[in-house]
């Protein structure tokens, strides 16, 4: 049984244990009726709130800026029915280049350009290079999707749901920050 099905479980005996104790007891009906909303109000928002926990990738694109730390490539695979994915392990800059948060795993839909992209930058990382990201949209012409068709076949999967607009990944080394002067003591 999987985690979420284990507490989705464990509320619902609370729930039903709740809901027993209620009806035999002696207080008010409003009591025991918000006693009942409270708990089935904590079990959706402790479900929503576990999400984030589980350890996957979020399936939406990484900040805007990110500075990289890794990437993994998961190509489609039709042997085993797969669509493949890019997994971006990615933090989120501030304006001045200051990390704001800790990193997080994103997961992009897999298209053989964004895969092009990673392969540079993680070649430029194993280099020493520090690299900031940005995603961006760009507009597919026609003759690229014809490209890309003969490329890949005809039933080349989309990487949006939206066949004009395709990911894009810019990649630039960060600047070392700027350390303030020491001071004499």
């Amino acid at each position: 049984m999987s985690i979420p099905l284990m507490m989705g479980v464990a509320y619902a005996v609370v729930a039903a244990l709740l809901l027993n104790l209620n009806l035999n007891s002696p207080w008010r009906r409003e009591i025991k009726l918000a006693a009942i909303i409270v708990v089935t109000t904590l079990y959706v928002f402790t479900y929503q709130g576990t999400q984030e926990l589980r350890g996957w990738a979020f399936h939406q694109a990484p900040p805007n800026p990110f500075k990289l730390h890794w990437a993994i490539v998961e190509e489609p695979d039709k042997a085993n029915n797969t669509d493949g994915a890019i997994y971006i392990l990615a933090q989120p800059l501030s304006e001045h280049g200051a990390l704001l948060q800790r990193p997080r795993l994103y997961r992009l839909p897999f298209s053989p350009d964004l895969a092009e992209e990673i392969d540079a930058a993680l070649e430029e990382m194993q280099d020493g290079k520090p690299l900031e990201g940005r995603l961006s949209y760009k507009s597919a012409e026609p003759d690229s999707l014809d490209e890309a068709q003969k490329r890949d076949g005809d039933n080349s999967p989309p990487v949006l749901s939206n066949d004009e607009n395709r990911l894009k990944l810019d990649f630039k080394e960060l600047p070392i920050p700027d350390l303030p002067p020491k001071s004499a003591m």
